[in-house]
């Protein structure tokens, strides 16, 4: 009975036995393919990731793997019988494809003359609408391991889209060929370019700041262009002053696709500030100061105004807003506190000039714009039945009869009128929430035919309290109306 029951045991031991191996050896298993299947994971993200830093015209299969395999990570460890990754010990046969989409949203093309492999659920057009129908590539990772004597697979996919949208040549350099950047000559008159394109184009259009000027001439993938400094505008100023310019090109074939442009930014500071057009202003009369304003300069390298007072036209040389400093004004209006008040034989005399930097980096003056106060003889009178509207609300209109949006605040009135002979109503200021020269929000200028309605685009915080002035041909101004609220 003692020999039975301890062969009963020992059979029972190793029952018990070959059960926990076979479960631990079981979980081994799981976890050994757990983990394959994660490798297989990580490396089919990577090489999208590879995928996605080729060139959008060069990504195809054999440059992903090219592009992937140079790569510690992904090394080709295939030994010559295809693409493989070795990651964790195990090794993964890697499979890309490649394959571009045609996207109906936007026409379907023609894919006869396109020397791209389309997806095969990827439709086309006999009629060829889309010129550029490769709109986006589909890439593909496949990857198949060993597990055991089976075989594992998975699968990953992205998209990368059309950066350019078509199959045309690009334009690879962009390069001036008599000039640096920034030209600083005032003798320079024209900037010479050349383009370099990553195939032969059929056409190349130059642009600055994205507007077409022309053509290039060249053939090939060599092509240059002619930018003329001094072209100026039926008026005789100048299309192109003093400023930061981005000059591109971009490249067509025979079909008319285009391929990414190329752009550089040039500088131009051949010249002095231009004299300020349109310097007008005038005595206040409601005090002694003297309200001026002007349009500003065409060149963007301005740096700010300076405006000079005097009593003669030859010595009109102190300078008001602000009163002290030298710093340019930012904006183009002045209003000149510190004017002497009106007396008898004593006219004013002002100017206006722009500054910029020079080449060296200093600032400079350009050329002036004088101008000589007229006092007017006495003020028109105050605008009278301001009305306020809130916008969206029925029959709230602006001076056009168009409904005033949501937010917005419009404001009508009766005209003013003005007792000098050889004046009359120039413009209304508005004043919002106060009645000081600081609370100046905006001018209005009267449209023949056309109701006074004035509308404030953005009344966000309010309400908010609204004055109206009338302003004369010499700047004589009214004194405020009744305040409107809304």
């Amino acid at each position: 009975m003692t020999l039975v029951e301890v062969l009963v045991a020992i059979v029972v031991l190793v029952v018990g036995i070959f059960g926990t191996i076979s479960m631990i050896d079981s979980a081994n298993t799981t976890t050994a393919k757990t983990k394959a299947r994660e490798g297989s994971t990580n490396v089919g993200r990577g090489i999208l990731e590879v995928a996605r830093s080729v060139s959008y015209r060069n990504l195809a299969s054999d440059t992903v793997v090219g592009a992937a395999s140079s790569r510690p990570a992904f090394a080709d460890a295939g030994g010559g019988s295809g693409y493989a990754v070795k990651s964790r010990n195990q090794l993964y046969n890697v499979d890309i494809g490649v394959c571009a989409v045609d996207d109906p949203k936007d026409g379907l093309g023609s894919h006869a003359d396109v020397d791209v492999d389309f997806c095969v659920d990827s439709g086309g057009s006999s009629s060829g609408t889309d010129r550029n129908p490769d709109d986006y590539r589909r890439v593909a990772i496949s990857l198949t391991w060993a597990v055991g004597k089976n075989t594992a697979k998975s699968k990953q996919t992205t998209i990368v889209t059309n950066p350019v949208g078509g199959f045309g040549p690009s334009v690879v350099s962009l390069t001036p060929t008599n000039f640096t950047s920034p030209i600083t000559s005032s003798a320079f008159s024209t900037a010479k370019l050349a383009a370099m394109t990553s195939a032969p184009a059929a056409e190349v259009n130059w642009s600055i700041n994205g507007d077409v000027q022309g053509k290039a001439s060249g053939s090939g993938t060599s092509w240059n262009f002619d930018w003329r400094l001094d072209k100026t505008k039926p008026d005789g100023t100048s299309v192109f002053p003093d400023c930061t310019y981005l000059v591109s090109a971009q490249a067509f074939d025979n079909k008319g696709r285009a391929g990414a442009p190329k752009a550089i930014t040039v500088s131009v500071n051949r010249f002095a500030p231009l004299a300020p057009r349109q310097f007008e202003g005038g005595r206040n009369l409601n005090s002694s100061r003297v309200d001026l304003q002007w349009l500003p300069n065409d060149e963007c390298d301005i740096q700010g105004y300076r405006v000079y007072r005097g009593t003669s036209p030859s010595a009109v040389d102190t300078l008001v807003c602000p009163s002290t400093g030298t710093t340019p004004i930012k904006k183009t209006e002045c209003l000149d506190e510190t004017a002497p008040a009106p007396s008898a034989g004593v006219t004013l005399y002002y100017k206006v000039v722009g500054v910029d930097k020079d080449p060296a980096g200093g600032l400079r003056e350009g050329t002036a714009t004088a101008l000589q106060i007229v006092e007017s003889d006495s003020p028109p009178t105050s605008p009278s039945n301001l009305v306020a509207c809130a916008g969206g609300a029925p029959g709230c209109n602006d001076l056009n009869a168009d409904p005033v949006p949501d937010g917005s605040v419009a404001i009508t009135w009766d005209p003013s009128t003005d007792a000098d002979a050889n004046d009359g109503i120039y413009f209304y200021r508005i004043y919002r929430d106060g009645s000081t020269y600081a609370d100046r929000y905006d001018v209005f200028y009267p449209v023949s035919g056309k109701p006074l309605t004035w509308v404030d685009a953005d009344a966000s915080g309010g309400p908010h309290d609204y004055r109206i002035s009338a302003v004369d041909l010499r700047f004589g101004e009214s004194a405020l109306s009744a305040a409107v609220n809304k």
